[in-house]
């Protein structure tokens, strides 16, 4: 009879630790659901920011390139404006020599 009471408090004690198990177990299962969406909402998140990093990328080569045309047009500019300048310098020295 002892041999069936042990037996009975070992079965006891293992239903109990099965429940326990079965509740963690749901508890990790839920989390892991919830990390599941966080997840798919978060490569959602990333893939619209490459498609916006990508975009900013090629609007700052564009600005870029618009800049160095700038930059051309105003050195072509002011090498204009020098050789203006020179032929005005030439025109008034040659006034002031006759």
């Amino acid at each position: 009879m002892k041999a069936l009471s042990v037996l009975e408090e070992k079965v006891s004690s293992l239903v109990t630790l099965v429940k326990e198990l079965k509740v963690e177990n749901d508890a990790l299962n839920k989390d892991c659901e919830e990390l599941k969406a966080e997840s798919k909402e978060l490569k959602t998140e990333n893939a619209k920011l490459a498609e916006d990093c990508a975009q900013l990328a090629t609007k700052l080569k564009s600005v870029e390139d618009n800049v160095f045309k700038n930059d051309e047009h105003i050195e072509e500019t002011k090498v204009a404006v020098d050789d203006l300048i020179k032929s005005i310098d030439d025109l008034i020295a040659s006034e002031h020599q006759q």
